[in-house]
């Protein structure tokens, strides 16, 4: 790998990845083993979240340019689509009986908390899918990788600050959300 396209920020090698697979390869090593550790959180399944990284990087692939051209930054979009695959992939196996939503809602719930999160399983999905892509990925690692807010902060490339007003924010929002049940 060229040093010059290690040097690059991300933007940069969105930009590049268009026309060079070298830039492509970059932003893949940056960034995979994050997307694999997040949706292996969320899954508690290698196999799955390999396959939730990849699909991850597949969707990059075709959004090169939108990326690039609005600017935004690739690491809470590579967090968000890998949630929405993952989030999927519960829902999959919620269907197949495989796997219960106590496993992403709560960390030791007791007999009657099991019972009420599987119960609403839908409403938690939902309302967890409803969250701005910033702050589903603050929550995910917060919550479900328990990582201190300044890891998070760290990991998404700001302070923070804006991890906590995130995280108040999508707290907020499932508690209106899911007040009802």
């Amino acid at each position: 790998m060229e040093p010059d396209l290690q040097e690059k920020s991300d933007q940069q090698l969105l930009i590049l990845a268009r026309v060079d697979s070298r830039a492509f390869a970059v932003l893949y090593g940056r960034h995979h083993h994050h997307i694999y550790s997040y949706a292996l959180g969320i899954l508690h399944d290698r196999d799955l979240a390999e396959d939730v990284a990849e699909e991850t990087f597949a969707r990059l692939t075709s959004h090169l340019g939108w990326l690039a051209s609005t600017r935004r930054p690739l690491l809470p979009w590579l967090y968000c689509v890998a949630r929405n695959r993952a989030m999927d992939e519960l829902r999959r196996r919620r269907r197949e009986g495989l796997l219960g939503i106590t496993d992403i809602a709560c960390s030791d719930p007791d007999d009657d908390t099991v019972k009420n999160i599987e119960a609403h399983s839908p409403e938690i999905l939902n309302a967890i899918s409803s969250l701005s892509p910033f702050e589903c990925a603050c929550v995910t690692l917060r919550h479900v990788q328990r990582m201190a807010t300044k890891d998070v902060a760290r990991e998404l490339g700001c302070h923070p600050r804006k991890v906590t007003a995130a995280l108040n924010h999508a707290y907020g929002f499932l508690r209106r959300k899911l007040s009802d049940i």
